[in-house]
């Protein structure tokens, strides 16, 4: 038992360090210029394909767009004279982190908001070991459930840590195919597990 304590202990801690290392790289800027411009800058320390929209406060999409070269950096100024007063967020992904700013515009300036970034969980299923870990940075609480084609098979509040690093012992689970989630108020996960 105690080897496959360690060994779990191990595989979190390497997963946690590669989503460490992919964390923090992708930044978000916008700049307001006047009362109905702003400049928005990304940046990324891998070139990437940029993936962009802007959404109403409603979530519909009033801008989106995918850059099709690979690049570093990104910039470009907004012209909003069409948007109508309100709430308004940027959201840009790339790989698996996603960066979000919230902004108002009113009809003398436009406030900007705070930079929130969300990075997917990594998991890994190996000779039977669950393993995942996620930086939760909303800290909501998190709940992992585990399903099969008929249902619910085990259910486990995580709670609202930031750094999870969790292992799960599934060999004793009948062989087939079971269906991972990590979820939150905001956001699932979900994850495909072959037990054989």
């Amino acid at each position: 038992m105690k080897t496959i304590s360690k060994l779990t202990m191990l595989l979190a801690f390497v997963a946690f360090a590669n989503t460490l290392m992919a964390s923090g790289n992708l930044k978000v800027n916008i700049e307001p210029l006047t009362s109905e411009k702003a400049k928005v800058e990304i940046s990324n320390a891998i070139a990437s394909n940029f993936q962009i929209s802007i959404d109403n406060e409603e979530g519909e999409a009033i801008y989106s767009n995918r850059l099709g070269a690979e690049s570093n950096d990104y910039s470009k100024v907004f012209d909003f004279s069409n948007l109508e007063p309100g709430k308004y967020q940027l959201t840009v992904s790339v790989g698996g982190e996603t960066t979000a700013r919230t902004f108002e515009i009113d009809k003398s300036k436009i406030v900007v908001g705070n930079e929130k970034t969300e990075i997917e969980p990594y998991f890994s299923y190996k000779n039977g070991l669950l393993v995942f870990t996620y930086l939760n940075f909303s800290e909501e609480n998190l709940v992992m459930n585990i399903y099969d084609s008929d249902g619910l098979v085990y259910s486990k509040k995580i709670g609202k840590q930031f750094n999870v690093n969790k292992g799960f012992d599934l060999s004793k689970l009948d062989k087939g195919n079971y269906l991972v989630e990590l979820s939150k108020n905001s956001k699932c996960y979900t994850y495909d597990v072959d037990v054989e």
